[in-house]
């Protein structure tokens, strides 16, 4: 990430690059701890922004007053109402009236509008960034997964409505199919007894009935057909939607076996920004959430950990 130049202009940069420029410039103070804490801070103005009018999430820079002013009752709880206030004044170090998560970040470590430029940023840029094209394509990957995730929870949403149709269907069903036995046998009695008028016209009613089912009992048998046969399909496709997931699951296990590959050469150069690695190394581990259990190479168990000195 090339030095914007400005403060003003590294808070339009978007959020994680906010958080990047910071942890890589002032990395002795933030430490692993500290970075884990910054990556939750993201999170939470990406949560936030996402609920702003226009809503950018991850591609936002800045919170406006009324989200700025959540984030901190959010966060910085202990904050009476007069503090919080205050505090939303000294964050605002460019006067726009917004807090960048850089602006946050440099009020909660105490440092300049100064200091943030002149953070160094470390060397090797250009093995870094070959391995953010590698993490580029993680995330993309990622975001096919998520979506296979979702189109799987739909399919089976689907087989689940489809089976309560057919279920509604087979009782109509058999409800027709009690009630044209009930009339036959009805009718067979009347046709063997009682005056002749009577048996005559149960005879026909019942030769009637015979050759031809009533209207609701064919419409029934129509329905609980059609019924069996979109169970059929929305089970299919609920199969197809399982495959096509595992497909994207091996392919974002490719990609981040690459992108790790570029992330160690990344490391084996000399100036190592901690911040970018960091967050790569990060992004990784939860990427590596949505893989099979099976095929997963971080420990899910226990939080992130970052160890420096295998940078």
């Amino acid at each position: 990430m090339a030095a914007p130049g400005n403060f003003i202009e590294l808070c339009k940069l978007c959020y994680k690059d906010q958080a990047v420029w910071f942890i890589n410039g002032f990395w002795t103070q933030v430490g692993p701890q500290g970075a884990n804490q910054i990556w939750d801070w993201w999170l939470h103005f990406v949560e936030l922004d996402k609920q702003s009018v226009p809503p950018r999430g991850e591609a936002g820079s800045e919170l406006d007053k009324f989200w700025s002013a959540k984030f901190l009752e959010d966060k910085d709880s202990a904050m009476t109402l007069a503090q919080r206030k205050q505090a939303l004044a000294d964050i605002d170090l460019n006067h726009d009236g917004k807090m960048s998560l850089l602006e946050y970040l440099a009020w909660k470590y105490k440092k300049s509008v100064k200091d943030v430029e002149n953070a160094p940023q470390g060397a090797n840029q250009a093995k870094i960034e070959a391995a953010q094209r590698k993490m580029d394509e993680v995330q993309a990957a990622l975001a096919d997964v998520e979506a296979s995730i979702q189109a799987v929870k739909d399919a089976n949403a689907a087989v689940l409505s489809a089976e309560a149709e057919l279920q509604a269907a087979q009782a109509e069903l058999k409800a027709q199919e009690d009630a044209y036995h009930g009339k036959m046998k009805e009718l067979e009695e009347k046709s063997k007894s009682g005056p002749i008028v009577q048996k005559n016209k149960a005879a026909n009613e019942l030769a009637q009935l015979k050759s031809e089912d009533p209207l609701p009992l064919r419409k029934a048998k129509i329905t609980n057909e059609a019924a069996l046969r979109k169970v059929a399909k929305e089970t299919k496709a609920a199969h197809e939607a399982i495959d096509e997931g595992e497909r994207k699951k091996e392919l974002l296990g490719q990609k981040m076996e690459e992108a790790q590959a570029e992330l160690e050469e990344a490391k084996r150069g000399g100036g190592v920004p901690y911040g970018a690695v960091y967050w790569m190394e990060r992004q990784l581990f939860e990427a590596d959430k949505s893989l099979s259990r099976a095929k997963q190479k971080y420990d899910h168990s226990k939080p992130f950990t970052f160890n420096p000195d295998a940078a």
